[in-house]
């Protein structure tokens, strides 16, 4: 479950505002996707952001939806990680193309998401 503070906002919401703005003051020209699979454009490429609180030392594993996933060998975009959220003077940035992806083999996991719209349903039943 995503930790917000309210006045900070959640890891992710800080952690792609910190790559905007870091990437803007680069040159890049930076927008919010029209993509849903995506969280970006930068410069006119498909950007997804995965951000983490922890530096990247302490750094797991980023995971890719199945779209994301499938689009890898057809589509040159751009990873963004972004560690270190919980420390914005040291914030770690680090891009992977999918190009770059392609040349590597994951491991597969399988999850199973319940939204909030099903939970919703359960809860409104027990009454």
């Amino acid at each position: 479950m995503k930790q917000r503070n309210e006045e900070r906002g959640t890891t992710e919401e800080r952690g792609t505002k910190a790559l905007e703005e870091f990437l803007k003051k680069q040159g890049h020209t930076v927008e919010k996707s029209d993509n849903k699979t995506f969280d970006l454009k930068v410069d006119g490429r498909y950007a997804e952001v995965k951000t983490r609180a922890k530096p990247y030392a302490k750094f797991d594993f980023i995971s890719l939806t199945d779209k994301q996933f499938d689009k890898i060998p057809k589509e040159d975009f751009l990873i963004f990680l972004v560690c270190n959220v919980e420390s914005p003077e040291q914030i770690q940035i680090n891009q992977f193309s999918s190009l770059e992806l392609r040349q590597v083999t994951p491991k597969r996991y399988s999850s199973y998401e319940y939204n909030k719209g099903v939970l919703d349903k359960i809860i409104k039943n027990r009454t």
